[in-house]
């Protein structure tokens, strides 16, 4: 009897044994920090236990800059993971370097290709192949404190003219002092993006290559953002405001709607609380958000199995499901179109306290703020500093663009004549 019981001890060893040798690693590096990361650990430990011969492991490298630059890093040192997550930009670098498996071959691309927004398609879209696709993707919303507008007998803003008004009522100033500003916004290229976008701008490169950085639209909407600082209306900072909302000295702020739960996250708590809606429109009269995020791409140094492991794991990310958890767990956009369909989106949109629905909405007219150039993130930084020079009044709108225009050109051609 006993040495049955060891034989069949010994046989269940065996096949556990089997099963795990058999098991297929995939190691994902991936840049979700906080409680960001701990929804991804959440979503990758259902996918395990669905596929059981399939092990995602998450690896946290870093975010933003670190984590881009760690890839290329390894892809130079030809020690790349099975996949990744990536800005666009960096995303077209490692096409360009050789080692990206290209998305557009793997089965059933089509059904998830159809399954999101072309904006976000594009997001990876390489000479009209698709290498990448997107994941944690955001929309600039406008946040407001509902107290704060009530007692001055206003609704949100729905038309840039209206938030130009709005940020003049709001602003409270005492004894030549400003206690409260009417609106506040980051000096990066998101803020621009969003309102450029409103005007007829927020396109930076054009279909057949043309830079176009001082289009009339860019420069409209750099004049309204320099406009409300220089009036006194409006707060601006390179970081996130999120002191400035948690003292209240700020009604209405231009951010991401990823912020909510990371990084404003200390407004939840307070009574007059935090709602969101669109970003205001301008003449055409349709909301048309800016999308920032990064790509998911699998790397052609994996092996076959990997491959089409990693693939698995995508097309479960992207599904209607995980898209409704992971956008109510961490205010990302669902870029899944089947999303807002829901019943359970719907509810969820009804029930919460901040009114979610803008991460959602206008997703069909959205443009990514960042370009699939790889030497686009140069550019951006210069679009950057003339955004903070036009708001310091060192140059005018005008001025800062024609200069972020011509520093983009040289980069253009420095990176094509090298």
């Amino acid at each position: 009897m006993k040495r049955g019981i060891f034989v069949f001890v010994i046989g269940i060893v065996f096949i556990a044994s089997f099963m795990i040798a058999q098991q297929i690693k995939v190691t994902f590096w991936e840049g979700m920090g906080g409680p960001l990361g701990k929804t991804l650990q959440t979503i990758t430990n259902l996918f395990n236990k669905e596929n059981p011969n399939i092990n995602i492991e998450l690896v946290f490298v870093g975010n933003g800059s670190q984590l881009d630059s760690k890839i290329l890093a390894a892809a130079e040192a030809k020690d790349l993971p099975t996949m990744t997550q990536a800005y666009p930009a960096w995303t077209a670098q490692l096409v360009y370097d050789g080692v990206v498996a290209p998305l557009y071959t793997f089965p059933n691309f089509s059904e998830v290709e159809n399954e999101l927004y072309p904006a976000e398609i594009n997001l990876g879209k390489i000479n009209g192949k698709v290498y990448a696709l997107p994941f944690n993707q955001e929309n600039y919303v406008l946040y407001y404190r509902p107290d704060m507008l009530a007692e001055s007998g206003i609704n949100p803003p729905k038309t840039m003219e209206e938030l130009q008004t709005d940020a003049k009522l709001l602003t409270i100033k005492q004894n030549g002092k400003t206690i409260r500003y009417g609106f506040a916004f980051r000096t990066n290229v998101m803020a621009l993006t969003s309102v450029a976008l409103q005007f007829g701008g927020g396109i930076y490169v054009t279909q057949n290559g043309s830079i176009t950085i001082n289009s009339t639209g860019n420069i409209k909407a750099l004049s309204f953002l320099v406009n409300l600082v220089k009036d006194g209306y409006a707060y601006e900072t390179p970081g996130y405001p999120d002191h400035e909302l948690t003292t209240s000295s700020v009604a209405l702020l231009l951010g991401g709607g990823a912020w909510l739960p990371y990084d404003i996250s200390d407004i939840a708590g307070q009574k007059d609380g935090l709602k969101m809606v669109p970003v205001p429109y301008g003449p055409n009269k349709e909301t048309t958000p800016a999308l920032k995020g990064e790509d998911l791409i699998i790397f052609n140094t994996a092996n076959a199995e990997q491959r089409d492991a990693a693939w698995k794991y995508i097309q479960f990310l992207l599904s209607p499901a995980v898209q409704l958890y992971w956008a109510m767990q961490t205010n990302y956009s669902p870029i899944n179109k089947n999303v807002t369909s829901l019943d359970e989106w719907k509810l969820y949109v009804e029930s919460s306290p901040y009114n979610p629905a803008p991460i959602a909405e206008g997703l069909q007219n959205a443009i990514s703020e960042t370009e699939l150039l790889p030497w686009w993130p140069a550019v951006q930084l210069d679009i950057k500093t003339a955004i903070e020079n036009a708001v310091s009044g060192f140059m005018t709108p005008q001025q800062a663009l024609d200069w972020a225009q011509q520093k983009a050109e040289g980069i253009y051609q420095s990176y094509y004549l090298r």
